[in-house]
């Protein structure tokens, strides 16, 4: 079989416009799902016994259970019960749900991480509650664990092709459109692998671009 990418030059906007769908809906799940994983972990390091339990207990469930099948429950399950989600939505809120259980233990390692004598001090100096949190404990424990977000968020953003399985019109769905068109299978799924992997591949490279920064900041 002879190969021949010429056919998909005019379904490159096609491609371009899944890639900006694919893109935006990672970035909604990060925006949406970084809070909620800190509000998780903080679930799972509270002193109430009920609430480290509700903490854990999400964050099992979500780790363990297939991604897909979150999404099915909350695009095809809810609507039983009176609530619907248009495919977008569903897959952020999919997205999200399952990027807050994996953050939140990103985060529990990066807050573990932070000596307890650098919380003793804030306390000392008389730092109110929220700006401890905020710049004594969140700030330097995102810094120590930058390089494992990175990889989530990769992750979160090859993930975003599952949400194709309920017509989101992602860059794996407008794939799937072109073969059935084209009959030009390898070529489109190697053209979608390169842009899958160039943005993955930007991902990475922002990251280590800000590590390097900010060690450059830390020792100015």
């Amino acid at each position: 079989m002879q190969l021949f990418f010429g056919d998909l030059i005019p379904y490159a906007p096609e491609l371009l416009a899944g890639l900006g769908v694919s893109v935006l809906i990672t970035v909604a799940a990060v925006l949406i799902g970084s809070p909620l994983g800190v509000g998780v972990y903080l679930l799972r390091a509270a002193s109430n016994p009920v609430a480290r339990a509700v903490g854990s207990t999400y964050v099992e469930v979500i780790r363990n259970t297939p991604l897909l099948l979150q999404l099915y429950l909350i695009y095809f399950a809810l609507p039983s019960v009176g609530v619907n989600f248009d495919p977008i939505t569903a897959g952020i809120i999919a997205l999200s749900v399952n990027n807050s259980a994996y953050l939140a233990e990103i985060y529990r390692a990066g807050f573990e991480a932070i000596p307890k004598g650098q919380i003793e001090a804030a306390d000392a100096l008389g730092l109110s509650r929220r700006t401890t949190f905020f710049h004594v404990r969140l700030v330097p424990a995102l810094r120590n664990v930058l390089p494992s977000l990175t990889n989530q968020v990769i992750l979160l953003f090859l993930a975003s092709s599952i949400a194709s399985i309920v017509a989101v019109p992602e860059l794996m769905h407008v794939m799937m459109g072109i073969t059935t068109s084209t009959f030009r299978t390898i070529e489109t799924f190697v053209v979608g692998g390169l842009l899958y992997f160039i943005v993955a591949f930007l991902i990475a490279g922002a990251s280590r671009l800000v590590e390097t920064r900010g060690i450059r900041w830390k020792v100015a």
